[in-house]
């Protein structure tokens, strides 16, 4: 069977669902995307052209990708995000065809009448939605009329899972692995972290991602009187460096994922902390509360309240009890919603009803 997914491949989400589906024998995979991201071995990949290294990119390799499906002529195309790669295989005018909304597609993008547009003409011609979470899937309902599935990324449960190895027994770790952009909140949790400083001398902060704001908060740390304590540590590829990936997750003690804007429908990293065993602190925006139990995976406080984050991390600080409780609880729940095997199988199924093929 010959299946092509056209996403942006630099993603680490898109390369995960790559090398998953990759692993039966019986698929030929293809792979439509801008040059970059880790890359494959029995994966074909097609580079999309720069013309302007802006959005009309899209629409100017549209009619490429439309002559190079038909090309390669596969059993079944897929789209990750709505807006960009959705509308490259709506207009391919290849069926079957399945997208799958990743939120800030189905969020963000309808706040301008031609993304709205657009979402609504690719929404037309799928034959399959799927989407990532629950207050997603309720959101498009404003946009389509179609059936949309439910398939959330998921965790590899053998990778991720508690190892108290990389934890100092004297050393407190509050960690969070975000890209460093104005949507994420670092800045609040740095001034939260700060509230805390004198309190708590054992207690340390990671903070692990690359962004626009990284000298902005950088300098924060060092305004505050803080940085002592906070170390940067950068981008890590989960791909292509997993020990480290997992080794960071696994020093925590307390995870960290403070969004401020709805359009932060999942949440990956809070799941993964949850199979490392780990108790989160989430802000209650988008998709989040959908993953986080308040109180009983994690706690829930408000976006940009650097009181409620304050006082969230010293009742994790103060119990270690409390810690383990919410961690072990978390582990349960990702168990049984986000186990990335499970979900994967989930998917190959929906390619087999809509091919009517059986994959091996």
């Amino acid at each position: 069977m010959k299946i092509v997914i056209l996403g942006d491949n630099v993603s680490v989400h898109i390369q995960k669902w790559i090398n998953a589906i990759a692993q039966y024998k019986s698929i030929e995979l293809h792979i439509v995307s801008f040059e970059g991201g880790a890359k494959f071995e029995n994966v074909i990949y097609h580079n999309l052209k720069r013309f302007t290294n802006t959005k009309l990119d899209y629409f100017l390799n549209a009619f490429n990708v439309k002559s190079l499906i038909k090309s390669i002529q596969p059993n079944i195309i897929h789209s990750h995000y709505a807006t960009s790669y959705g509308f490259l295989g709506a207009f391919s005018g290849f069926h079957p065809f399945i997208i799958t909304g990743w939120g800030a597609d189905i969020f963000d993008s309808p706040k301008s009448l031609l993304m709205k547009i657009l979402l609504k003409y690719s929404f037309r011609k799928a034959d399959k939605i799927t989407v990532l979470t629950e207050v997603t899937r309720k959101e498009i309902k404003h946009l389509t009329n179609k059936p949309v599935s439910l398939i959330p990324f998921g965790v590899d449960l053998d990778k991720f899972k508690y190892s108290p190895e990389n934890q100092e027994k004297e050393i407190i770790r509050i960690g969070t692995i975000r890209t460093l952009s104005e949507k994420y909140g670092i800045e609040y949790l740095i001034r939260a972290f700060a509230n805390l400083y004198h309190e708590f001398p054992h207690l340390h902060l990671d903070i692990v991602g690359d962004g626009p704001l990284m000298s902005f908060l950088k300098n924060l740390t060092i305004e505050l009187g803080v940085a002592d304590r906070i170390i940067f540590h950068g981008y890590v590829n989960q791909n292509t460096d997993f020990d480290k990936y997992i080794e960071l997750f696994n020093s925590f003690e307390i995870f960290t994922i403070l969004s401020i804007l709805d359009s932060e429908t999942f949440g990956v990293a809070a799941v993964e902390a949850s199979a490392c065993g780990k108790p989160v602190i989430a802000t209650n925006v988008g998709g989040l509360p959908e993953v986080i139990d308040d109180g009983i995976t994690g706690l829930i406080v408000a976006p940009k309240n650097v009181a409620e984050i304050t006082q969230a991390i010293k009742k994790l600080v103060i119990s270690k009890t409390l810690r383990t409780q919410l961690g072990q609880n978390g582990r349960k729940k990702v168990e049984e919603k986000y186990n990335w095997e499970t979900n994967v199988k989930n998917m190959i199924h929906i390619y087999e009803q809509l091919t009517k093929k059986d994959i091996q």
